[in-house]
């Protein structure tokens, strides 16, 4: 496993340097204002230290060397394929349904694929995020996410 760590730590290490080389293309913003490129600047960033990371966590292991790959069992890929579906159908609903009701609803769907069962809790906690979000984009970087064009927006 630690080859693969370490492969994978210089791959993540790898796109974020190509992110920030296609960042130098970007709009320079103005003095007071947050960028277009803030965003993906600061998960360039994110990605570039988890690999790091990731590297050094690996060589200061002191576990031993094992090749061991990951498990499959049906029952998770089964989980990962109902995943996937579920991002194309959160993103087809944007336009329709909007940023908040769409993701909502899929922040909880995703709670529930994951065993969380508590309808509350999932429902309490996907409106949070959501209006995190929300609030984040709209009010702090100025990016304007869609409303829904099925409530007239």
């Amino acid at each position: 496993m630690k080859r693969a760590n370490i492969i994978f730590g210089i791959i993540a290490i790898i796109i974020a340097g190509f992110v920030f080389n296609q960042l130098a293309s970007f709009p320079d913003a103005q003095p007071d204002e947050v960028g277009a490129d803030f965003f993906p600047r600061l998960l360039a960033n994110g990605l570039g230290l988890s690999g790091i990371v990731l590297i050094i966590n690996t060589l200061v292991s002191k576990n031993p060397e094992t090749d061991e790959g990951p498990s499959f069992n049906l029952k998770s890929l089964l989980r990962a394929f109902i995943s996937f579906i579920a991002v194309l159908v959160y993103c087809l609903s944007l336009d329709l349904f909007g940023f908040i009701a769409s993701s909502i609803l899929f922040l909880t769907f995703m709670m529930f694929l994951l065993q969380e069962r508590n309808i509350i809790k999932m429902m309490t906690i996907s409106a949070a995020i959501t209006a995190s979000v929300f609030v984040i984009f709209s009010e702090f970087l100025l990016i304007d996410l869609p409303l829904g064009t099925l409530y007239g927006f």
